[in-house]
């Protein structure tokens, strides 16, 4: 099996989430669709997913501590 064929279901949960510790791109294609998603398998993804989750968050708390 190569450990880097990305349309395996082996390393997709619900077909949205990859995860292929053996695989070193934090970045890689959906599966299916349009778009990138992150490698779960390694740590800088979750430090990704925080950034693209918690700055809207953070900007949302400025503006309404500004009133």
């Amino acid at each position: 099996m190569n450990e880097l064929d990305r349309k395996n279901n082996n390393y997709w949960t619900w077909g949205v989430f990859y995860k292929n510790p053996n695989d070193p791109s934090i970045w890689v294609e959906k599966k299916s669709g349009f778009g990138w998603t992150v490698n779960f398998a390694h740590k800088i993804s979750y430090f990704i997913v925080a950034l693209i989750v918690g700055m809207p968050l953070w900007i949302l708390l400025a503006l309404a501590l500004m009133d």
